[in-house]
């Protein structure tokens, strides 16, 4: 009896040791606006993968931890929380993959919300108030902010991207 209740116990073990290698990071799904690809956070890097399922893509690969992945209107890029630098801060990268751009600098936890239009993401910090501004001194009251993908140097100069182009 031992023997049939040992062999029963390590057919168990050894059917749920092939169940764990199941990607059980999967985190923060973003939806292309065209409907057909995914983005996601596993195991702290971007990936994508088509809404009907199949082979996943890397599209960062960093030490650091990536998360929050934010969609481009175009669906040309995606937007993204990274502690690159020591501090959350958001980058962006082209949907195909390649090298990211870093948007914001500051050293609160910085985190992509939505493109409010192609030109302007917004992202939230919790950033502490100014002296003056203060009523509730605290930083667990994050603020939204916006970031222009665009620079212009000069009026007579056409508009400059700040979102990396497609590898």
């Amino acid at each position: 009896m031992k023997k049939v209740f040992f062999a029963v116990a390590m057919i168990a073990v050894a059917a749920t040791a092939g169940a764990s290698e199941a990607p059980l990071w999967l985190r923060n799904p973003a939806i292309s606006p065209d409907g057909r690809t995914i983005a996601f956070t596993y195991r702290g890097d971007i990936f994508t993968v088509g809404a009907g399922g199949g082979q996943a893509r890397q599209i960062t690969t960093n030490p650091a931890y990536d998360t929050a992945p934010v969609w481009s209107p175009d669906g040309k890029s995606i937007a993204f929380a990274s502690d690159r630098d020591g501090s959350m801060d958001v980058f962006i990268v082209p949907a195909s993959g390649g090298q990211p751009v870093k948007l914001t600098t500051h050293s609160a936890a910085e985190t992509p919300v939505a493109f409010l239009t192609p030109d302007t993401l917004l992202f939230s910090a919790a950033v502490m108030p100014a002296q003056a501004d203060i009523q509730f001194p605290s930083s667990l009251f994050p603020q939204t902010y916006n970031c222009l993908l665009y620079t212009s140097p000069s009026p007579r100069d056409k508009r400059q991207s700040r979102i990396p182009s497609s590898a």
